[in-house]
């Protein structure tokens, strides 16, 4: 593959501002003291503790020959309150503070800098960097239920009550949305005590979300939930400060980490769910958790004012942090994943709307320089235009010229899927093992409009696809049923019609991996060398 030189702002920011821990919270660099070089190598829970290990390759100047540990909330951009720690100036030195689990001073979401004191004064002389094992927490987590790739966005409606339809799909995967908002407040009958903190849950709301994730994980799928944070009156504190000049205005918005009360609510909130769902309390299991929606398009489906992208990715990437530490405290074996479209290189909007690689990097870039950490990638490969399904019989040429097979392409579709496993298998972009993260593919969709056999024989490409290449986890397709406000945007990608009858999709569903199917799907989009089509990795 073709070794591509960075975006300009990530380059800059790799040459420029690679630094002991990188960013603050709103991406800023943390400033050094004195000449010192001072680096934290790892913060990690062992036992009851958080023990940070630092190095120093030059030593700061310093008052009184000391190292000083301060434990900083997300929103805190530099040394508050008291030292949590302190260990002579040296070449290294490892300091350790209680992690206060669940109680009022757990520290499991907080962001540890190393002061040392001058002029009377605590100045840092590292950046932030956070907890990078929290799954130490969970104990004995349930397993992965990894049955297959074959993944479907469920409908509410068919959930239960009788209703087989999954069943008969012969789904492995399916997934759902949760919102935040449903969650907080409402009637408050649930209660959660968390950090030294009474909260009270919508039991109304959670009886809904229990029935899914309990019905789901009862006829053996795997299930994945992505986490949505809408606006609701009253609940402004769940959303950012830097997101609030538009509520009303977007379907949803950047979760607050800027402030206590947002930041408390959402580790209660996330932390809550993830013990809910961690197959081991009877209301069944949620293995991936997908935090927001799309990012890089955040006006659309992640609002945030901050028209910076490395800025709106350090805010972004706080959020996924907070997520992580309290999904995988609570279920070890669950991936946390960031979400982008299929917008590959292609900017729409600067400010406004980002491409997917450039966010990627970005979002990269913050979760390493602040302790890198297991996340995983959600992404969604429509077609171009998405409501073209044949694309062997293009609508344009120029939407061909949108889809290539190289890292500069525009779109990334099941077309060339193989073009986003290429470059997650980049040394800079694996994981803390060094492995590929993982790869879901949790939402993409074919219209029937263009007849049902093309919506058929694009179902059966795509999955051969995915199974053709061992980097992806799973294709989660968009939907079981078609949806009113879709159609009218000329999507209708259900497999069933709103009245419930099947189309043809519904068929080669329950097929996908039948060699006949394969068979019929190549011959209705004319690929003579289906092997050579799939581009296997």
């Amino acid at each position: 593959m073709k070794k591509r030189i960075l975006s300009a702002a990530i380059a800059f920011m790799l040459g420029g501002m690679l630094f002991a821990g990188g960013f603050t919270a709103m991406g800023e660099r943390a400033q050094a003291a004195g000449t010192g070089a001072v680096n934290i190598n790892s913060v990690t829970i062992g036992g009851d503790s958080v023990n940070v290990n630092i190095s120093a390759s030059d030593l700061p100047d310093s008052d009184d020959g000391q190292y000083y540990l301060f434990a900083e909330k997300v929103y805190q951009g530099g040394p508050a309150g008291n030292p949590v720690a302190s260990a002579p100036i040296g070449p290294s030195a490892v300091m350790s503070c209680a992690l206060g689990y669940n109680t009022a001073s757990n520290h499991l979401y907080d962001k540890f800098q190393v002061a040392v004191k001058q002029g009377g004064a605590f100045v840092p002389v590292t950046g932030g960097h956070y907890i990078t094992n929290p799954e130490a927490l969970a104990g004995g987590s349930a397993g992965r239920r990894n049955g297959g790739k074959k993944g479907l966005i469920l409908d509410g409606a068919k959930i239960g009550n009788g209703n087989t339809e999954v069943v008969s799909l012969g789904v492995q995967q399916g997934a759902y949305n949760i919102n935040i908002a449903d969650v907080v407040g409402g009637n408050g009958a649930i209660t959660y005590n968390y950090n030294g903190k009474t909260y009270g849950f919508d039991s109304g709301y959670m009886s809904q979300y229990d029935h899914v994730v309990r019905v789901s994980s009862s006829q053996g799928m795997g299930l994945t939930m992505v986490l949505l944070n809408p606006y609701a009156r009253g609940e402004e504190f769940l959303i950012s400060p830097h997101s609030r000049g538009g509520l009303g205005r977007c379907p949803y918005y950047m979760m607050n980490t800027s402030e206590e009360k947002g930041l408390e609510y959402l580790e209660a909130v996330v932390s809550f769910l993830a013990q809910r769902y961690n197959g081991q309390n009877g209301y069944g299991q949620v293995d991936n958790w997908i935090i927001a929606n799309e990012v890089n398009a955040k006006n659309a489906w992640n609002y945030c004012a901050v028209a910076d992208e490395m800025a709106y990715a350090q805010l972004y990437a706080d959020s996924v942090r907070v997520c992580y530490n309290a999904i995988k405290s609570r279920h070890a074996n669950a991936y946390v994943c960031i979400s982008v479209d299929q917008n590959w290189t292609k900017v729409h909007n600067p400010g406004s709307y980002y491409s997917a690689r450039s966010m990627i990097e970005a979002v990269n870039y913050c979760i390493q320089s602040q302790g890198n950490i297991d996340w995983g990638l959600a992404e969604h490969p429509y077609n171009c235009p998405m409501n073209w399904t044949p694309f062997w019989t293009p609508k344009s040429e120029t939407m061909v010229s949108y889809v290539q097979h190289n890292q500069d392409t525009a779109y990334l579709t099941m077309e060339n899927i193989e073009v986003l496993t290429d470059y997650m298998a980049q040394p800079q972009f694996r994981n803390t093992k060094g492995a590929v993260r993982p790869i879901l593919l949790t939402e993409v969709g074919y219209t029937s409009t263009q007849g049902e056999e093309a919506q058929a024989a694009m179902i059966t490409y795509a999955y051969q696809r995915v199974m053709t290449n061992q980097y992806l986890t799973m294709i989660i397709f968009n939907r079981q049923t078609d949806a009113a406000a879709e159609i009218a945007q000329g999507l209708a990608v259900g497999l069933t019609r709103q009245d419930g009858s099947h189309k043809l999709a519904f068929e080669f569903y329950q097929h996908l991996g039948d060699g006949g199917y394969v068979q019929r799907a190549a011959g209705i989009m004319g690929i003579a060398d289906w092997n050579a089509a799939m581009h296997a990795r």
